[in-house]
């Protein structure tokens, strides 16, 4: 699981990305969300951001699956064409990584 987020215009937004299973029943999720920073527990636990509901969804398998990549919204958010965009660009730079 790997956590990265960003700043738009003032707003925190994350990519959230899980590999789940092993070998050719692998799938990646790839999630697009508002992010909110979690306190931390003093000095030596810093403030963190963390992925709120996932406003899109990417579920990404192995080549040779028959399954073509799927993509789902959240018909009750909205985001930036800005945000919506930088999450393609992560994504489509993440597949070749992750042997997608």
């Amino acid at each position: 699981m790997a956590l990265s987020a960003w700043d738009c215009d003032g707003d925190l937004y994350c990519v959230l990305t899980t590999e789940i299973g092993v070998g050719e029943g692998r799938t990646v999720h790839f999630e697009l969300s508002e992010a909110c920073v979690v306190p931390g527990g003093g000095p030596s636990v810093p403030a963190a951001p963390a992925p709120g509901v996932a406003a899109v969804t990417v579920v990404a398998y192995p080549p040779g699956e028959e399954e073509p990549a799927e993509v789902f919204f959240d018909e009750a958010q909205t985001l930036p064409f800005a945000v919506v965009h930088h999450f393609a660009v992560t994504v489509a730079a993440r597949l070749p990584i992750a042997g997608l």
